[in-house]
């Protein structure tokens, strides 16, 4: 167990190698506490669509989104809570980020341990499907394998399921069929988008109204949706809500939380032996860092100059990587954490003159860091780029990789939220507050999973649920 990695495998699954892989996959699923899930589309359409005012016009742009459009990977990564460990918590003290105090009253802090296994399905429709270029670029500059994709992709269909062409049970519409028959808590980040490109291409026919789609999935998620970019924006208010910014923020805050004592998670990765199936994702930890440093004007302002400050901000940039200025997301982590510290610095300025004024003084002064020049930081910066630790993911930004970041994102979570009574279920572990809450981009309310009095469920989908249910019978999968 490990509160420190290096690398992440991704285990790439394919026609070549499905009928190999599938019974490690069925039993990771079946054993997981929870499911992390990642799409790769073949483009979701325009950003009118996607920030419709209202949220049943966004369901419905989405919906026809998912009607033309594919899935082209899918990503499961599979988090199993082995065992947790629980100590005396150690006192907060004069701690200079208050995201490392724990949100819960508890005394003790506890080490979540979590095994975890990550796939990555290659997915090819069979029908005719919209590729944006957009997309396409983003994903070749990212490292997906189209000729890979065409040659070994895991054939499917979309819509309902068509009898006539089932010809093998290990496809990817009995992949999703296994994840609903599992009833395990899924994770996603901006979930909405993946939940309707899901239900079109490996479930059933989208519902035309959002409220049937809903009540739909109350019954497909039986055991709950979750949505890190809902307790991202809604409830941690990180400075940025992408996933990459999440994931290494995540990680960041993970470590220092395990220095200090405080509960965190760990994570074991099963020795997988040397394939062409496992690919490895570097994301470890850079050995240098701007927190703890003190930089004057100059060099925040030359800092900033350095990022590329649109990527910085929503995680994408139109130069791609083309872009003159760094994606570096450790660098861009840095400088929120200086900024932040600044203001820190003058709000507890402030109260301490405020203090004086009212005749209530505190002699104690808050410690003050060695400056930080601009010299020093080119100096820093050299030395990062020399040592190859610049964080870009490169070849790494797919739906495997990236539901493996969801899922360990979620973990922390569970680490800083969460608390713990005994029980390795997560409906025992707290988290109630954030299950079935769905992000909705631009509203100050989330989409909340619940069926309502007076929507039913739709034709499609009871059908649908009861050929699982025969199926859980037989145990066919």
């Amino acid at each position: 167990m490990s509160v420190r990695f290096e690398s992440v495998p991704v285990l790439d699954v394919n026609t070549n190698n499905i009928e190999v892989l599938w019974p490690s996959l069925m039993k990771a699923m079946d054993s997981s506490t929870f499911i992390a899930v990642d799409t790769e589309l073949s483009g979701i359409g325009t950003r009118k669509t996607l920030m419709a005012k209202s949220v049943e016009d966004r369901y419905k742009g989405t919906a026809e989104n998912a009607k033309t459009r594919s899935v082209v990977s899918l990503g499961l990564s599979c988090f199993k809570l082995t065992h947790v460990d629980t100590k005396p918590k150690k006192q907060a003290g004069n701690m200079s980020d208050d995201s490392f105090v724990d949100e819960h009253s508890s005394t003790s802090c506890h080490t979540w341990n979590f095994l975890v296994q990550t796939y990555n399905i290659m997915a090819l429709c069979q029908e005719e499907y919209v590729v944006e270029p957009s997309s396409l670029k983003f994903l070749v500059e990212h490292g997906f394998d189209f000729n890979k994709q065409y040659s070994c992709g895991v054939g499917y269909y979309r819509g309902n399921d068509k009898p006539d062409l089932i010809s093998d049970k290990k496809c990817l519409r009995s992949v999703f069929t296994a994840l609903v028959k599992t009833k395990k808590p899924v994770v996603f980040h901006n979930a909405l988008t993946d939940l309707v490109f899901l239900y079109q291409n490996f479930y059933a026919s989208l519902p035309s109204a959002m409220s049937t789609f809903i009540a739909d999935l109350t019954e497909i998620f039986t055991g709950g949706v979750y949505d890190t970019k809902y307790v991202t924006d809604y409830v941690h208010r990180m400075p940025a809500s992408y996933l990459e910014y999440v994931f290494r923020k995540s990680q960041r805050d993970n470590v220092q939380r395990y220095n200090t004592e405080r509960s965190s998670v760990t994570i074991n990765i099963l020795p997988y032996p040397a394939s062409d199936t496992v690919n490895y994702c570097k994301c470890g930890l850079p050995q240098g860092s701007l927190q703890g440093t003190d930089p004057d004007q100059e060099t925040l302002q030359a800092i900033k100059e350095h990022i590329c400050l649109g990527f910085a901000g929503h995680g994408w940039c139109s130069s791609g990587d083309r872009c003159s200025k760094s994606h570096d997301i450790d660098l861009i982590l840095d400088m929120d954490h200086l900024v932040q510290t600044r203001k820190s610095r003058k709000r507890k300025r402030r109260n301490r003159n405020q203090q004086s004024d009212n005749g209530d003084s505190d002699e104690s002064q808050e410690p003050v860091n060695n400056q930080f020049t601009k010299d020093q930081f080119e100096e820093f910066m050299s030395k990062r780029l020399g040592s190859g630790e610049i964080c870009q993911h490169a070849g790494c930004h797919r739906a495997g990789f990236d539901s493996f970041m969801t899922g360990f994102s979620f973990a922390v979570y569970i680490s800083k939220y969460g608390s713990y009574k005994g029980s390795l279920n997560l409906d025992d572990c707290g988290m109630e507050a954030f299950k079935n809450n769905v992000y909705l981009s631009g509203k100050n309310m989330p989409l909340t999973i619940v069926k309502s009095a007076f929507s039913k469920t739709s034709k499609d989908h009871k059908e649908k649920i009861k050929r699982i249910s025969e199926i859980v019978k037989n145990s066919d999968i």
